[in-house]
């Protein structure tokens, strides 16, 4: 009887372990399925998120594509696809189809059916870091639109992202009232304040290098930072520093895109003392020509003489102008730009200050082999600047020495400009005041002979206007960022 109860048992056993075997079986079978799927699930999340990363990195070439073509121009004049484009994406310019505001369906339809007839054009098709795109830029509107494809246009399961930014052309403005990209030394009795009536706690100083001082207590009312991981400089008198010490920020961009850019955009600008272009062939032109110095001739110095006190030497690799007495003594208001040559001003300090006032310098090239562009300015001091918000704009480097002054504050009205160095910049004015803001871009490293071999403010007192505009624009993609779902 045992025995027979025992044989049932094991009967019984079997059909467990044969029940439990089935039982997880089909669990490993769901497990499998729902891995694989979950994978495939996560690829095509990852592939839809890399499609919007192409579309938007679409977005940013288009923008500094804009922006390029609006500086060369002065006039938003960018289209893509265009008949002769040079990124090799040629075809005929894309018109604005509708009469009244599209519905949003409609101009995602539109958008959507061009991007993908200009894909087929060749050279419009682009690959980014994440698949491929293409853009389009219609003619008559300040609007890019973006398709973007992942893993790529033809793959098998493709997901794809459109993407609209609408832009607008605004004067740059920077936020800082000293901003280099190398590495800054504050020394001595500077002091960063804001031009009154302005809160002195918007008196920022912000390198994308490293800050040092080297002597002195050096005052500053707003942040001091740094991007540069290098030593933290302190002062007694960092007044918005919690600790003294230089705290670390963000990298800032610097737009700056060489003097030229500015000769183009400003050059029909009619300033106060008219404009003057000091030209590498010893005259001095009137600016109604295409470019630098192709202009009417009006007067030749090649051979000695001055133009409402500027005279040239022009014995060295580039020439040098020079900035008289005569400038500040005969109040010649003017802005003068002087082409892929080198400024000196030896003048003194006797004198009225220069009414209107501006001076810039551009080199022969704005690759790290400049030669020329060069600013070294003291003594001559401009009640307000001739071209509006510029004091000084030198592609390579600026270097302002003893006794200079540049603007003033008084009863809430602020004259300021901008001092802007491509290169380096030094500026020790003893302790008078410059009214504006201060930007060396560091485009390259200092050069041999070159006036300014590092980032130096030692001793001036520079009072900040954060209303003050450069004469050079950025592109602002501050009015519309939209994704096309869909």
């Amino acid at each position: 009887m045992l025995t027979r109860l025992r044989g049932g048992d094991d009967g019984i056993g079997l059909v467990l372990v044969l029940g439990m075997g089935a039982i997880l079986t089909g669990l490993m079978i769901i497990s499998t399925t729902t891995a694989i799927r979950s994978l495939s699930s996560s690829r095509e999340h990852v592939s839809f998120e890399s499609a919007l990363s192409v579309a938007d990195g679409g977005i940013d070439v288009g923008l500094a594509r804009a922006r390029v073509v609006y500086v060369d121009d002065n006039a938003d004049n960018y289209l893509i696809p265009a008949p002769v484009e040079s990124s090799g994406c040629n075809d005929t310019a894309v018109a604005w189809p509708f009469a009244a505001q599209p519905t949003p369906e409609q101009e995602r339809t539109w958008a959507r059916a061009e991007l993908e007839r200009i894909a087929d054009v060749t050279g419009c098709l682009k690959t980014g870091k994440n698949g491929e795109y293409a853009i389009l830029k219609p003619a008559g509107r300040q609007v890019i639109y973006s398709l973007g494809w992942s893993p790529r246009r033809d793959a098998a399961e493709v997901k794809r992202r459109l993407i609209k930014a609408e832009y607008l052309f605004t004067p740059y403005a920077p936020e800082h009232a000293i901003l280099t990209s190398g590495n800054l030394q504050l020394d001595s009795s500077t002091t960063v304040t804001s031009a009154p009536p302005n809160d002195p706690l918007l008196a920022a100083v912000h390198t994308n290098g490293t800050i040092s001082v080297t002597s002195g207590n050096p005052t500053v009312f707003g942040p001091v930072t740094q991007n540069g991981s290098g030593p933290s400089a302190s002062s007694n008198n960092f007044m918005a520093n919690p600790t003294d010490t230089v705290l670390g920020a963000p990298k800032e961009s610097i737009p700056f895109e060489g003097a030229l850019a500015v000769w183009t955009s400003n050059r029909t600008s009619n300033p106060p003392g008219g404009w003057y272009d000091l030209c590498p062939d010893g005259t001095v032109r009137t600016a109604n020509g295409a470019s630098p110095c192709a202009g009417t001739t009006m007067v030749n110095l090649s051979a000695g003489g001055s133009f409402r006190g500027w005279s040239v030497d022009r014995s060295g690799t580039v020439p040098v102008w020079s900035g008289g007495s005569e400038i500040k003594v005969n109040g010649f208001s003017g802005t003068y730009y002087v082409h892929q040559g080198d400024v000196l001003n030896p003048a003194s300090n006797t004198g009225s200050p220069v009414p209107n006032l501006t001076v810039i310098a551009s080199s022969v090239a704005m690759t790290c082999d400049k030669v020329g562009g060069n600013i070294t300015w003291g003594s001559t001091d401009p009640l307000a600047p001739s071209l509006d918000n510029t004091w000084l704009i030198a592609d390579q480097d600026l270097k302002t020495e003893s006794n200079y002054q540049a603007g003033s504050a008084s009863g809430g009205t602020v004259i300021s400009g901008f001092f802007i160095a491509g290169d380096q910049m030094e500026m020790s004015t003893s302790s008078n005041g410059a009214y504006g803001a201060v930007i060396a871009a560091d485009q390259c490293d200092p050069a041999s002979g070159s006036p300014v071999d590092a980032n130096i403010i030692k001793n001036p007192s520079i009072y900040y206007d954060p209303n003050a505009q450069a004469p050079f624009t950025d592109v602002i993609n501050n009015t519309l960022w939209l994704e096309y779902a869909g």
